[in-house]
């Protein structure tokens, strides 16, 4: 439960996990603080700069660094059940749990993370939904620390509803284990009405599509649960960045209001090829 004492503000922190992210762990963690959330990373064995870049905001918002050893397969569960250990080490209120590749914010520009988690608290909720928008490079290769800077075309992805509940209260008993990330079980689930935007920035050209995506492997017993389906679909020919009726364009890439009249169901690799 919360240690929080009389008269301190509500405090909220985000775990992130990463592998190989060194092109988003910057703006990343960056995002994250300015929202006012504490923040921890699970690094899963990265082998580029991503440790190098996040010890930069040690004892600037980032909270630690925490060792996920990499054992040749992605495992989501492995890394959900660390992500749970480390929230049951904080002393938090809320949390949150993000991949270096997302970008949670509020729909109002003058509205921070922690000031809705806040609000939706004193409302009597425990939990909050997202809405992900995908971004896309069709302007370009935008394989850049700027990225966020650069990129405006998105499509709305809601295979169902709710289908992003990534931040809780502590002590609700809630869990995103069981439903593999997407969902939260285990209590009494109050969720708040108004979803936040979750902006996912999939790939940031064809090259790092390939990268980033082609021959992952993932863990066998996951595999045989249905699990990745989409995932193990990706191949250097249907990752390249290609637009659709689905897509969607900002005015600029700091705007916060989403078209939200057409979701998908599928991710862009797995639509038809021209």
């Amino acid at each position: 439960m919360s240690r929080r004492r009389e008269g301190e503000t509500m405090r909220a922190a985000a775990v992130v996990g990463a592998r190989n992210e060194e092109i988003y762990i910057r703006s990343c963690l960056r995002g994250l603080i300015g929202e006012g959330l504490g923040v921890v990373l699970i690094d899963h064995g990265s082998e580029d700069a991503t440790v190098r870049i996040a010890r930069e905001f040690l004892g600037r918002g980032l909270l630690d660094i925490v060792p996920m050893p990499w054992r040749g397969t992605f495992s989501m569960q492995a890394l959900l059940r660390l992500k749970e250990e480390v929230i049951a080490g904080l002393d938090h209120d809320w949390v949150l749990h993000i991949d270096a590749d997302e970008w949670p914010m509020t729909p109002d520009a003058g509205e921070s993370l922690l000031d809705f988690i806040a609000a939706a608290d004193r409302d009597g909720y425990n939990c909050v939904n997202f809405d992900e928008f995908c971004f896309l490079p069709l302007a370009g290769d935008c394989y850049r620390e700027d990225h966020k800077d650069r990129m405006r075309d998105y499509y709305f992805f809601e295979p169902q509803w709710p289908r992003l509940m990534r931040g809780w209260k502590r002590g609700t008993g809630l869990s995103p284990v069981a439903s593999g990330g997407h969902v939260l079980r285990g209590g009494d689930v109050r969720r708040c009405p108004e979803s936040l935007v979750l902006r996912h920035y999939l790939v940031l050209s064809d090259d790092h599509a390939v990268r980033k995506y082609v021959g992952r492997r993932f863990a066998q017993d996951e595999l045989d649960r249905g699990h990745h389906h989409s995932r193990t679909m990706i191949t250097a020919t249907n990752c390249r960045v290609r637009g659709s009726e689905a897509m969607r364009r900002l005015p600029e890439p700091s705007a916060r209001t989403f078209d939200r009249s057409a979701p998908v169901a599928r991710h862009y690799w797995e639509w038809p090829l021209a």
